[in-house]
């Protein structure tokens, strides 16, 4: 499978921060967020969440669609 495309211009960008609802998923997406915006990248949150155990309701799926890149946290 090839990568997926990096994102050119961040100031447009939509991103949405999928937690997995396992501890500590919402403290790394917030953390990881915030230093992005920190470094000069600006752009929309779109904070979601979906069970880890389950693949993604299509509401959640529906709000990804509309993003133009997507952070999965997996944690513990």
């Amino acid at each position: 499978m090839p990568l997926a495309e990096r994102l050119g211009e961040t100031s447009t960008a939509r991103i949405a921060l999928l937690d997995n609802m396992k501890a500590n998923a919402p403290e790394l997406l917030h953390e990881l967020a915030e230093t992005l915006q920190a470094s000069g990248h600006q752009f929309e949150r779109v904070r979601l969440s979906k069970n880890a155990t389950a693949a993604a309701p299509e509401v959640v799926m529906a709000h990804l669609k509309t993003c133009d890149a997507v952070v999965l946290a997996i944690a513990d």
